[in-house]
């Protein structure tokens, strides 16, 4: 480590600030898929809660968010220089990390040398040596925000470190060690106090308040276009998990996002969640992640009578051979049948969809549209395809010389990150705004959503997110858009 951190140890590290610096828009920046949002939502930065009861535990630790809060960066430096903190947690990403990182440096030159900065994001997933090379602001970066290693790194604790990359002097250090799979964890309890925001919100949930809870970590499917499965997978024990909702469920918490990247994935684990649950009478409403090739009447039944209002599946193209070729890892047909069996079972289905990636062209993309307004689902979310760093997509688009060095991107489609082998980054994006209206402005389905809300305020909120999606889709949005790299 370098010799100021190395000095700092233990005694002189007392106030850590968890930081989710200022943006020009709505960007989501955690859990290594940075992106605008689609339409209105910001919830809780997962990397920074889960590191929050941690470091509580030995420091004083206080949080800025200046996205949800929508403060300017004059305001935010203002905050943190009235803060005064040894060390600072921040997010950044692929979508904003231009100016983010000319924010963080002038932090670091307010601050002094001294103040310690570590970053998470994904861009840090691919060449993290090469970022700390570039930017000598910073001092660390952590690719498992799931695991200790901000801590061990704030306390010199050298052999605990796992999967970080800092500074030792001149040098710059990597660590990376094989990634778990299917091993558990725990965590201290978050600090729920510092993220009671009131502008947290979510566009699936139900009630208020709600809160965003991980009870695993990665995932174990092997679907290449992905950045989950190049992160392992790890679960929280069920009595960790029910210590942490118990907790919300005193503080008034009545809906709960689940931001598992597939819920349910070890069944028995699962199910003894839902059981403790409903013997608790915690009465939440969820929504969470899952899988077509996971779901069946058994765990539905035992979701539904837990809380589960709503899934989200990755439904992601139409074609069996691109199904195939992605590595998701089912067919058309259990598509087909999981959805229509969540329908059965009285839960809402998300659908998501990848379009844009370097096989599509007009005819696979108007094939994967129609089958989103086919399908029985409730709300379905278009992306486009993004070459995240560290995936094997990104490998294979910039061995076709899709993309070269490319740094920025967005997979709401703000801004198209790479053209396909068929169809120009402009072509894309009509094909990517054409598929929002054509699902959303269905009169059937318009009609279906209106007369499917159970409460007023689930109406103003599908009323509002609803605005957002189309005027963002249509390019009004805030106006701003980020120059895309070659």
């Amino acid at each position: 480590m370098t010799e100021g951190i190395r000095r700092r140890g233990v005694m002189d590290v007392k106030k850590v600030l968890l930081l989710n610096p200022p943006s020009p828009e709505l960007v989501i920046r955690d859990y290594y898929c940075s992106k605008t949002t689609k339409s209105n939502y910001i919830f809780e930065p997962v990397d920074l809660l889960m590191q929050s009861g941690r470091l509580a535990e030995r420091y004083q630790v206080a949080l800025i968010d200046a996205v949800v809060d929508r403060m300017s960066p004059d305001a935010c430096l203002a905050a943190i220089e009235a803060y005064g903190p040894d060390a600072i947690l921040f997010l950044s990403g692929a979508i904003s990390w231009t100016y983010d990182f000319p924010f963080l440096s002038s932090v670091k030159a307010k601050l002094g040398p001294g103040t310690v900065l570590v970053g998470s994001g994904d861009i840090f997933q691919e060449e993290a040596v090469r970022w700390l090379e570039e930017f000598p602001f910073i001092d660390a970066v952590v690719r498992d925000f799931a695991n200790e290693d901000v801590l061990n790194f704030l306390m010199g604790s050298e052999d605990e470190l796992e999967n970080i990359v800092f500074r030792n002097g001149t040098a710059i250090v990597e660590i990376d060690h094989k990634r778990a799979r299917r091993a558990y964890f725990d965590i201290p309890i978050p600090r729920r106090e510092l993220f009671s925001n009131p502008r947290y919100r979510f566009s699936f949930t139900r009630r208020k308040p709600f809160a965003t809870v991980l009870t695993d970590f990665g995932c174990p499917y092997p679907c290449s276009f992905c950045i989950m499965s190049t992160l392992g997978s790890k679960f929280r024990s069920v009595e960790s998990v029910m210590e942490e909702l118990r907790m919300l469920k005193a503080q008034g918490v009545r809906d709960i996002f689940f931001i598992d990247q597939t819920w349910g994935i070890e069944k028995k684990r699962n199910l003894e969640l839902c059981r403790r649950m409903v013997e608790e009478k915690l009465d939440f409403g969820f929504v969470t992640y899952s899988r077509v090739d996971v779901v069946d009447e058994e765990v539905l039944a035992a979701w539904r009578e837990a809380g589960c209002h709503t899934l989200i599946f990755g439904v992601e193209f139409a074609s069996a051979e691109m199904l195939k070729l992605y590595k998701k890892g089912y067919k058309p047909k259990q598509i087909e049948e999981g959805l229509a069996l969540t329908r059965r079972m009285g839960i809402r289905a998300v659908g998501t969809f990848i379009l844009g990636l370097p096989e599509d062209t007009a005819e696979t993309i108007e094939t994967t549209v129609r089958l989103a307004c086919e399908l029985p689902l409730d709300f379905a979310s278009f992306n486009v395809a993004v070459p995240r760093h560290g995936t094997p997509l990104r490998k294979e688009a910039k061995s076709q010389g899709l993309i070269g060095d490319l740094r920025v991107m967005d997979q709401a489609g703000l801004q198209v990150a790479m053209p396909t082998q068929h169809l120009s980054r402009e072509e894309v994006m009509r094909l990517k705004q054409k598929a929002v209206f054509r699902f959303y402005l269905r009169p059937s389905y318009l009609w279906r959503r209106v007369t499917s809300v159970g409460s007023l305020d689930e109406l103003v909120s599908q009323l509002r997110e609803g605005a957002a999606l189309l005027s963002r889709t249509a390019g009004f949005g805030t106006g701003r858009r980020i120059r895309n790299e070659p």
